[in-house]
């Protein structure tokens, strides 16, 4: 990792502390995975976003281990005299399935608002200290304890609850 990391600062010119770092990876020239914690995430993006200068988020993905959930920032770092984009996916790993709860980065990203709400949504990760962390695209009627995207659903599942919901709104309106 040292290797990996140490190119990492030259290109972000900045000094990433190894305590909030758990691993980095060289995808491919000029683009990395970082991993951190739930516990550092937040410190480490702080680094990242203030002192190298990461502005630019593009997306947030869930993503469903068997034993954690890990959300994945993906942003980026212009090195402006290059003119050129340096891909960075920050994992947040060690999300605990049982109760998933991670810091919210709307503090740096903007963008990180219906990201972070749609991943709530979908897989049922906290966000702490995000200011309105509701739903986004289920509708009103979904059910609280189910979540579409984690593995234990099926497809037959979410269609059940779908065409129950879809029959409601029916049956509703011809009243």
């Amino acid at each position: 990792m040292s290797d990996v990391l140490e190119e990492l600062e030259g290109i972000l010119n900045v000094t990433l502390p190894g305590n909030l770092v758990e691993e980095i990876i060289k995808v491919e020239e000029g683009h990395f995975n970082v991993k951190s914690s739930a516990s550092n995430a937040f410190e480490l993006m702080k680094i990242l976003h203030e002192d190298a200068g990461i502005y630019h988020l593009s997306t947030i993905s869930g993503v469903e281990h068997d034993d954690e959930f890990n959300v994945v920032y993906h942003i980026q770092h212009r090195i402006e005299e290059e003119f050129r984009e340096v891909p960075i996916n920050f994992y947040v790993t060690k999300i605990d399935k049982s109760k998933p709860k991670t810091p919210s980065m709307i503090e740096f990203f903007v963008a990180a608002d219906y990201y972070e709400r749609e991943i709530y949504d979908f897989y049922g990760v906290y966000f702490e200290n995000h200011p309105f962390l509701q739903r986004l695209i289920l509708p009103e009627r979904w059910p609280d304890d189910v979540k579409p995207m984690k593995k234990e659903y099926g497809w037959e599942q979410i269609k059940e609850i779908t065409m129950k919901i879809a029959q409601e709104a029916l049956e509703e309106a011809k009243e």
